[in-house]
């Protein structure tokens, strides 16, 4: 599939009022992400760890995206062969992510993430190239609904940079153990 996707930073006000106008219960993630030529992660919920990858850039707005889930049983496992295969963590994102299903099958996230701040995301996902700019068009009307504008790529390529650089000072104060309860 490929996943076309549109993304904002928003303010804490704004994030606590869509928190509030939807009321779904949020989930705690711990994504790794790998120093892998291609954007491959690894995340950690407490129902289930899920590995993905997506093909170019990252904030493009659509990449072709693999995921599979697997049972928390198989934790450590996982781990263990990812050690083996001497996939070496670049970064760890400490994410409460809310999801909500949108009409035409889109799915709405409203993040916040330690160190890198409060994000909404609308996804859609999409089997041919040839859907890509229909997609778009039906996410930027749901941006549109909620007053919001798309920040732009580079807003986001700075940010991830300084993450990537400060993201263990940013994080020093979360355990991981803590994080996911």
């Amino acid at each position: 599939m490929i996943e076309v996707e549109l993304r904002s930073f928003i303010t804490k006000e704004k994030y606590d009022e869509l928190i509030a106008k939807y009321n779904v219960e949020a989930q705690k993630q711990i994504t790794y992400y790998f120093d892998t030529k291609q954007d491959f992660r690894m995340m950690k919920t407490k129902d289930y760890t899920q590995l993905w990858l997506k093909t170019g850039k990252m904030h493009e707005e659509s990449r072709l995206e693999r995921v599979v889930k697997v049972d928390n049983k198989y934790r450590s496992d996982l781990e263990s062969m990812l050690e083996l295969l001497e996939y070496n963590v670049e970064i760890k994102w400490f994410r409460t992510r809310t999801k909500i299903s949108l009409e035409e099958n889109a799915e709405m996230c409203i993040d916040y993430t330690v160190g890198y701040g409060y994000i909404l995301e609308i996804e859609k996902q999409v089997s041919e190239d040839t859907k890509v700019e229909e997609a778009k068009k039906i996410l930027e009307k749901d941006f549109d609904a909620l007053g919001i504008t798309v920040s732009s790529k580079e807003d986001f390529d700075n940010r991830y940079s300084d993450y990537v650089k400060n993201w263990k000072e940013y994080t020093k104060d979360v355990n991981e153990e803590e994080f996911l309860k």
